[in-house]
C-alpha cells in the first residue's frame, strides 16, 4: 500500500577531526545554532515545509541521545500524526568512517521498500540551508535522469576537503565529481549540498548493489558517484548557506546570524524554522547591562555588556562582565568583571570573576561543556 509520495533520508555527517571539542558528546546534527535552535531542525523544517511526513534519520551510535531528546515525537516536523513515519536508526561505524557495516543497509533499504514512495530526498546537518524542496521536485520531475543534485557555487574559503565539487555541463547536467582540492585555484566551485532528489525503486535497486560489497560506503559517497554516473540534473541553490566542516564554519555561521540580510535569507518568511517549542520566561536586561548587535533566546538573566554575540538560554551574565563576538550555549554562567571574547561557550561552564577567556576570530576558543575556568585562557 503507498504510505506517501516523497520519503527522506536524513543523515548527521561525514565526520570531522578538528570539531571534537564540540561534539566529542554530541553529533553534529544536535550542535546549538542562532541561539534557540540545532543544526537538525533546518533539514527537519525543510521537509516538513514540503509536506514530507515519512523520514528516516540515520545516526552513528555514540552519543546519540541528544537527538532522542531534542526530536522526541517530531510533533514540532508534523511526524506525530496518525499519517506521518518516523524512524531513526543507528549505525556503530566510526563517523570519520566512509565505509558502513551490514547494518546500515539493512536498514536504509527496510525503510525504503516498506515507504511506497515515488521519489526520496536524501539531505544530512552539516549543511545548514533553507531549501524549497517542492521545487527541487518539480524540476526532478521534468528531467529525464532518476537522480538530481542540488549545489551551490562557493569560494574555496567554505569548502573542506570532504565536499564534492561537481563538473557541470551548459546545460545543467552533473559531468564528474571530485573531492575538493585547496590547491586549486579557481574564484567559485560547484560545490554539492549531498541534497540528492531520486526515484525511489531506482534508488532502491542501487543500493541492494552497494549492500552486497565487501565496505559499503556511505549513502552520501554512494549518491555522489551515481549522480556523475547518471548524469544528474543539477538544481543551483542561491540562498544563504553554512558548510559546517570545521570549529571556525561554525563559529562564523553563528555570527553570520548577526548580519540582517544572512539572516533573512536563512530565515525565510516563507520557509519556516521549527524546532523544540521550550515555554520560559522572555531574557532580562538589567539596567546595568549593555547590549549591541546581539541575539538572545529567552531565560537568560544579562546584567554586563554584550556585543556581537549569540546568547542562547538560561545564561547569567554577571555585572561588569564584557562578552564581545562569541557564541553562547544554554545555561552558562560569566563571573562578575569577566572577559569573554572570540569564544564558543558550552552549556554548563561557569567562567569565574575577574577571568579572561580570548580566542582569534580565525581561532575561536571552545570551553568544552561542563567546564569550570578559574585562571586566564589566551589564544
Amino acid at each position: 500500500m503507498k504510505i506517501d509520495k516523497y520519503s527522506a533520508i536524513l543523515g548527521n555527517t561525514v565526520g570531522f577531526h578538528d570539531m571534537a571539542s564540540l561534539t566529542d558528546q554530541r553529533p553534529v546534527a544536535s550542535l546549538p545554532f542562532g541561539g534557540k535552535y540545532r543544526l537538525i531542525d533546518f533539514p527537519l523544517s525543510s521537509l516538513a515545509n514540503a509536506g514530507i511526513r515519512s523520514v528516516f534519520g540515520i545516526f552513528q551510535q555514540n552519543n546519540i541521545s541528544s537527538v532522542f531528546d531534542h526530536i522526541r515525537s517530531g510533533r514540532e516536523w508534523g511526524l506525530s500524526t496518525l499519517l506521518s513515519h518516523y524512524y531513526l536508526g543507528i549505525y556503530n561505524t566510526r563517523v570519520e568512517s566512509s565505509t558502513v557495516g551490514k547494518e546500515y543497509y539493512d536498514q536504509l533499504l527496510t525503510y525504503l521498500k516498506r515507504s511506497g514512495s515515488d521519489q526520496t530526498v536524501a539531505l544530512n546537518c552539516d549543511v545548514l540551508i533553507n531549501i524549497d524542496l517542492n521545487q527541487v521536485f518539480h524540476l526532478h520531475s521534468t528531467t529525464d535522469q532518476p537522480i538530481t543534485v542540488v549545489y551551490k557555487k562557493l569560494g574555496k574559503e567554505d569548502i573542506s576537503d570532504v565536499n564534492a565539487v561537481l563538473d557541470i555541463s551548459e546545460t545543467d547536467h552533473v559531468l564528474s565529481h571530485q573531492l575538493f582540492d585547496k590547491d586549486l585555484d579557481q574564484k567559485l566551485y560547484n560545490m554539492s549540498t549531498d541534497i540528492f532528489v531520486v526515484d525511489t525503486d531506482w534508488l532502491i535497486e542501487k543500493l541492494e548493489v552497494e549492500a552486497q560489497k565487501d565496505n559499503p560506503e556511505k549513502l552520501r559517497y554512494v549518491l555522489r558517484d551515481l549522480a556523475a554516473q547518471e548524469g544528474a540534473f543539477a538544481y543551483e541553490y542561491t540562498g544563504y548557506l553554512a558548510n559546517i566542516y570545521s570549529v571556525p564554519s561554525y563559529f562564523k555561521a553563528n555570527l553570520d546570524m548577526l548580519e540582517s540580510q544572512k539572516f533573512y535569507s536563512l530565515f525565510s518568511p516563507n520557509q519556516k524554522i521549527y524546532t523544540k517549542v521550550k515555554n520560559e520566561e522572555p531574557t532580562y536586561y538589567a539596567p546595568s547591562s549593555k547590549v549591541s548587535r546581539s541575539q538572545f533566546a529567552s531565560g537568560s538573566l544579562v546584567r554586563g555588556e554584550v556585543e556581537g554575540s549569540v546568547v542562547s538560554r538560561n545564561t547569567n551574565i554577571a555585572e561588569g562582565s564584557k562578552i564581545k563576538h562569541s557564541v553562547l550555549f544554554p545555561r552558562v554562567n560569566i563571573g562578575k568583571d569577566a572577559v569573554v571574547e572570540y569564544a564558543i561557550v558550552d552549556k554548563n561552564v561557569e567562567i569565574g570573576e575577574g577571568v579572561t577567556v580570548r580566542g582569534t576570530a580565525e581561532h575561536p576558543i571552545v570551553l568544552q561543556k561542563g567546564q569550570k575556568v578559574t585562571e586566564d585562557l589566551i589564544l
